[in-house]
């Protein structure tokens, strides 16, 4: 098998309960967005190769995005 590298944008709609918006886009920043554990990376090869995939993901790397690269579409007032 040869190894293949890509780059991918995503767009994740990440939904936070917190005191301020602030705080909220400080865990998101930091938190959410971080890469998958190994154990993670595991159960998706072990998945792709029960569907007949002969293919395996070595490895994932997020960039952890800055805190002004966090964009607020809703705010939900708690009960």
């Amino acid at each position: 098998m040869q190894d293949y590298e890509f780059e991918v944008t995503i767009v994740v709609v990440v939904r936070v309960k917190a005191e301020t918006e602030d705080r909220a886009r400080e865990i998101v920043a930091s938190s959410a967005l971080g890469s998958p554990s190994a154990d993670e990376i595991r159960m998706a090869n072990e998945r792709e190769f029960l569907l007949g995939k002969q293919a395996a993901i070595v490895a994932v790397d997020f960039s952890k995005p800055d805190e002004d690269s966090v964009r607020l579409i809703t705010i939900e007032r708690g009960q």
